[in-house]
């Protein structure tokens, strides 16, 4: 008998109720410490004079009530990430997540709401500045890497890594040391990472879910250590703010670095990557796909979605082409030299533009330059670093295509088709990309980060700050997708809270430090788990992972690795362990989960016998 599809089980059904049920019943009843703010009026989003006159019409006419800050405002990314984890659909789940939000934001009118919704959070925040450049960068990147597949260029690029990844484990290294060298940008680290590595990973039957994992776990985490990167400047710029405000005595670059060794997340994330690629050891729905790629050469699933790029075996159509390595490690290193020229030249256009001076032989200077490439000082572009970006893309992708054609290898009309098809698979990746984006915009319009800043308490022990600050972040970035925006409003208001508290004393110090980072991580940590966030759905996208797989089985360990990391780290320095205490205790504590609830992919499951 043919098995009946997901969404017409009615076990599912019901089991998607009574949590969803369940899960509204808790939220309804919880107390907070504010008022639920009502704002009449159908948005507080602006309509410029370049809209639409029947918008406007739409928006003046609405007479519902919105409610911020309240508990209902959870519902739409509760709703999506249960869907997605009941029914396998994402596209099922953005949509349905949407007329959620947008009814909850413009009310029960079907007109207005579906104008009004698609305008404000789907068109509009498509058509930023730096969101369009997100999307044409990852075109110009798969592009260039269809490019890259069809001249040979990955291929020998594949044979020459073999040299040194012979096997799964080393493969799996090999990944991870990749995405710890592209440390500047996250973005580019996971579409580089995950785009080059497939046909490596393919060739040792390493899955893709594993794959995804890899490169979602070495970008954020990476970009946000690093000392020098796109993250650094937008860090910065909050803690000095908070610094100056408050009298800490230090700068923002100063904190940061003093709180280096407390980004026990950060750093246990990438130990428990490295952990599990060197022991061969996996868990949960990891070891499944493990053992499905290893035993049955199935990379991805079966009923997984293709999202995104999807390396091939051979590349080639008519002829076969010699494996090259340089056509596709050029075009890669044009591509990351190009970027960081890139970051350059459009930092100090900025700086100059603002009037401030320019320095190339001090770090601090080099850091004020990066920071103008994020944020231009002149107010005049929101793009951040995207310019540099995408022309460095572009250029390289002109270069991938050049090389084979000099050499006679293909001709400009397969240059220009390769590229052309590497566009016609993004659709889907970049339509989940949009919903997602929509997300976070309901979420700010519905208030969902006030709502999880009213939860956090009134009074609580200041050993206990650190820790409740790493849980409402994480929680902040899970339900609204960005990492970045979690950053911006916990970090002015609870590091002032931990000053009130008199975490600025001498002996509560660490305090402050490990709160701060706390908020760091907790919002990476919510970001890697959400499937609303861009660089996870990048992550997906990058690595031809089924999205709703690569966040299913990342879950469990960003869930391993946040517990232990709240364990030795937040909870055991904050009440007066030393911080080398963790570095001790945390690989010693994953090194066990491992043994004991880890297995290598090579082992086959036991099935029991069925009883007659």
């Amino acid at each position: 008998m043919k098995e009946l599809p997901t969404w017409l089980r009615p076990k599912r059904w019901l089991a998607f109720f009574l949590t969803l049920l369940g899960v509204c019943s808790f939220l309804a009843i919880v107390p907070i410490t504010q008022e639920v703010d009502q704002v009449a009026g159908s948005s507080s989003l602006a309509v410029s004079g370049a809209d639409w006159s029947f918008i406007d019409y739409l928006r003046e006419g609405a007479r519902e009530v919105q409610v911020k800050g309240h508990w209902t405002s959870l519902l739409p990314p509760l709703l999506a990430v249960m869907i997605a984890a009941f029914f396998r659909t994402m596209v099922g789940a953005l949509v349905s997540a949407f007329a959620l939000g947008s009814f909850l934001s413009y009310g029960l009118n079907p007109l207005a709401t579906a104008v009004l919704g698609v305008n404000d959070f789907l068109i509009k925040p498509a058509l930023q500045e730096f969101n369009v450049m997100i999307i044409l960068f990852l075109i110009s990147l798969v592009g260039m890497v269809q490019v890259m597949s069809r001249s040979g260029g990955l291929d020998g690029l594949v044979q020459v890594m073999t040299r040194f990844a012979k096997g799964r484990r080393r493969t799996k290294v090999t990944i991870g040391l990749s995405g710890l060298m592209l440390f500047f940008d996250d973005y580019s680290n996971a579409v580089v990472v995950g785009t080059t590595m497939q046909k490596l990973s393919d060739r040792w039957k390493i899955s893709r879910e594993k794959l995804a994992y890899i490169v979602d776990s070495t970008t954020a985490p990476v970009a946000g250590l690093a000392l020098l990167s796109t993250w650094v400047a937008f860090e910065v710029s909050l803690l000095g703010g908070v610094a100056e405000q408050q009298g800490v005595g230090l700068s923002g670059y100063g904190i940061l670095v003093a709180m280096l060794p407390m980004r026990f997340y950060c750093i246990g994330t990438l130990v428990f990557v490295f952990m599990t690629s060197v022991s061969g050891r996996d868990f949960g729905p990891m070891l499944q796909a493990e053992r499905r790629a290893f035993h049955e050469g199935k990379v991805v699933g079966d009923g997984h979605s293709k999202v995104g790029f999807q390396a091939e075996s051979r590349a080639m159509e008519k002829a076969e082409v010699k494996p090259r390595w340089y056509n596709a490690a050029v075009p890669v290193a044009v591509l990351m030299i190009g970027i960081v020229i890139g970051i350059l030249i459009l930092g100090s256009d900025r700086l100059e533009a603002a009037g401030e001076t320019l320095s190339y032989t001090s770090m601090d200077g080099i850091r004020a330059i990066f920071g103008a490439a994020v944020y231009d000082p002149t107010g005049e572009s929101e793009a951040g670093a995207m310019p540099a970006m995408l022309i460095s893309s572009l250029v390289a992708g002109a270069v991938a295509v050049l090389l084979p054609l000099f050499q006679g290898v293909i001709k400009i009309g397969d240059g220009v088709r390769s590229y052309r098809k590497g566009i016609s698979t993004m659709w889907l990746a970049i339509f989940i990309l949009a919903m997602a984006w929509s997300m976070r915009e309901i979420c700010d319009s519905l208030g969902t980060a006030q709502y999880l800043i009213a939860m956090l308490g009134g009074s609580l022990p200041i050993w206990m700050l650190p820790l409740l600050t790493f849980v409402v972040a994480g929680v902040m970035s899970f339900a609204t997708g960005s990492s970045w925006a979690t950053m911006g409003i916990l970090i002015p208001i609870l590091l002032p809270l931990a000053v009130d508290m008199g975490a600025l004393q001498p002996e509560y110090f660490i305090i402050f430090l490990l709160t701060a980072a706390a908020i760091l991580d907790g919002s990476i940590f919510g970001d890697h788990c959400s499937p609303i966030s861009d660089t996870t759905v990048l992550s997906s996208v990058s690595s031809g992972c089924d999205h709703i797989a690569h966040v299913n089985t990342q879950l469990y360990y960003a869930l391993a690795t946040v517990a232990f990391s709240c364990v030795f780290g937040y909870a055991s320095v904050s009440y007066g362990m030393p911080v080398w205490t963790f570095y001790v205790l945390y690989p010693i504590a994953v090194g066990g989960f491992l043994w004991f609830f880890g297995k290598q992919s090579k082992e086959l499951a036991v099935v029991e016998p069925a009883v007659s």
